[in-house]
């Protein structure tokens, strides 16, 4: 399932239109019009300026919003692949093995998967992965803590996503930090770290959202190679992570 297949996604018009409905087209062609009675460079490269910044204001977006439960929303390619049925519910089988099998005491309460995607087309990598779960950490906790702390936050997590990697026959290579920040109001600890996979190591920046009694965890991740393509996306989904109504 594709997210332009879904009804409540704005879909893009591919439809010819008329000059009057399609002011780029127009646009464009004026510009012809005017470069061919441009008599200096100076009036040519104002032309190209204001088509090029009347391109980017026409443009339709590549990207949905996507909301989900507990006011919870962000931003996603409108091409990329939703991960739902028996394909989501193999991943979450095999995450929870590998919690199990590495001796990781699971979060008390209720985890669950609100959302998945991953990029198009499938030769490539990036993903989504979006879980609510109970939380006994108090916000406040997280707020106060020192750097100190911090760094022992992002030490047990290394270590505990070290020993959950193993299971699965991947390697933790390296921490790329922990940083506290707020988003929407919400103390939020973001961990990154690269792993390994079969095709090239991947990054990972996993953000934590602390809500009371509940924790919203945003997974995001692309295979370094194809960092080029995938770090500005993955950074524009991060930014665009909001909590309620008005963000």
């Amino acid at each position: 399932m594709y997210f332009r297949s879904h009804s409540r996604w704005p879909l893009p018009n591919n439809r010819l239109e008329n000059r009057s409905s399609d002011p780029l087209a127009w646009l464009a062609g004026r510009a012809c019009s005017a470069f061919a009675l441009a008599k200096n460079m100076k009036t040519l490269r104002f032309i190209l300026i204001a088509l090029c910044l009347a391109s980017t204001s026409l443009a339709q977006s590549r990207f949905a919003r996507v909301d989900l439960p507990l006011q919870v929303s962000v931003e996603v390619p409108l091409n990329w692949w939703l991960l739902s049925g028996d394909i989501n519910a193999t991943i979450e089988a095999a995450g929870e093995a590998a919690t199990k099998l590495a001796g990781i005491d699971l979060s008390v309460g209720k985890k669950v998967n609100l959302f998945r995607a991953n990029s198009m087309p499938r030769s490539t990598y990036a993903s989504i992965a979006v879980n609510a779960t109970d939380s006994d950490i108090r916000p406040d906790l997280i707020k106060s803590a020192t750097k100190a702390e911090l760094k022992e936050i992002e030490e047990m997590m290394a270590e505990m996503i070290r020993r959950g990697l193993a299971v699965q026959n991947l390697q933790f290579l390296k921490s790329l930090g922990l940083e506290r920040k707020i988003i929407s109001g919400h103390v939020t600890i973001v961990f990154r770290y690269r792993r390994s996979s079969p095709n090239g190591p991947v990054v990972v920046s996993l953000n934590r959202l602390f809500l009371g009694a509940k924790e919203i965890s945003f997974n995001l991740s692309y295979r370094e190679a194809e960092g080029a393509l995938w770090k500005p996306i993955i950074e524009y989904m991060t930014q665009s992570i909001k909590v309620g109504k008005n963000g």
